[in-house]
C-alpha cells in the first residue's frame, strides 16, 4: 500500500496519532449530572444487557465499555466505547432492544438519563442535541470505515488501522492501545493468533512496542504507510 495523504490522518486523527474525544466536553459534565445520574461500573459489570428493552442512555464520563455480541463460543467484542461515547441512544431512537451486551471493560463512571430528561436536555441545549447527532453519524461512519478495511486491505494494513484507530495517548505523548490482542481479533473478525503474529511483525520493523495487553505505536508514519490511504473519501 502506498502512503496515505497525511492532510487525511490529520483530520482524522490528530497530529499524535490520536482520534478526538467523543460527544461529552470536560465543561458539559456538570450539565449532564444535573439531568441525569451518575454511576460507577466497576471492570467487567454489565451496563446494558443484549435483548433489554433500551429506556435510557448512558454517557461514559471516564473509563472504557465494550459492546458485546453473544454467540455458542462466548462473547465477542464489536466496538470500544470510552470517554465522551454513548451507548444506547441509536436503539432507543429505533424503538429496538439492546442489541448487544454493554461491559466495563475498566472501572467507568457513567451519566445515565432517562429518555424525557435526555429529550429535555436535547432542548435545553440546541448546540449540544447538534453533536449529539454528529456522535451518531462519526459512529455510523466508523462502522463503514472498518467494514471497507475488513472487506479490501490486507490483515497487516487492518491491525495497522485498528491500531491507530484505537490509539491513547499516555505519558509523555506517547499513543498506545490498551486492548489484547483477543479483542482485536474480535474487531477485525479474524484470529487472535493472526493478530499476535501481525503485531510481532509490525514490533520487528520497529512500528511499535509491546507488552501484556498493551501496545506502543512507536512509528505512526509508518504505521500510516501500512494502513495505506483512508478507505473512504
Amino acid at each position: 500500500m502506498g502512503p496515505t495523504d497525511p492532510r487525511q490522518v490529520r483530520d482524522r486523527w490528530g497530529a499524535a496519532g490520536v482520534r478526538e474525544p467523543g460527544l461529552l466536553r470536560p465543561s458539559e459534565l456538570d450539565r449532564l449530572r444535573r439531568f441525569g445520574t451518575t454511576r460507577f461500573a466497576e471492570a467487567g459489570t454489565v451496563v446494558a444487557a443484549s435483548g433489554t428493552t433500551v429506556t435510557q442512555v448512558h454517557v461514559v464520563a471516564s473509563g472504557e465499555i465494550e459492546l458485546m455480541t453473544r454467540s455458542e463460543g462466548g462473547r465477542a467484542t464489536t466496538a470500544v466505547v470510552r470517554t465522551g461515547g454513548v451507548v444506547g441512544d441509536i436503539p432507543l431512537l429505533l424503538g429496538q432492544p439492546m442489541p448487544f451486551d454493554a461491559v466495563a471493560s475498566r472501572d467507568t463512571e457513567c451519566v445515565t438519563l432517562t429518555r424525557a430528561r435526555w429529550t429535555e436536555l436535547l432542548q435545553d441545549s440546541p448546540d449540544l442535541a447538534l453533536r449529539w447527532m454528529a456522535s451518531i453519524a462519526r459512529r455510523l461512519d466508523d462502522d463503514r470505515r472498518r467494514l471497507v478495511v475488513v472487506m479490501s486491505r490486507p490483515l497487516v494494513a487492518q491491525v495497522a488501522y485498528l491500531l491507530l484507530d484505537m490509539a491513547e495517548e499516555a505519558a509523555g505523548g506517547r499513543s498506545v492501545v490498551r486492548l489484547s490482542h483477543t479483542t482485536m481479533a474480535h474487531l477485525l473478525g479474524v484470529r487472535r493468533q493472526s493478530v499476535t503474529r501481525v503485531v510481532g511483525d509490525l514490533k520487528q520493523r520497529g512500528l511499535v512496542s509491546t507488552e501484556y495487553g498493551r501496545t506502543e505505536l512507536v512509528d505512526l508514519g509508518g504505521l500510516r504507510d501500512v494502513m495505506g490511504a483512508e478507505p473512504l473519501p
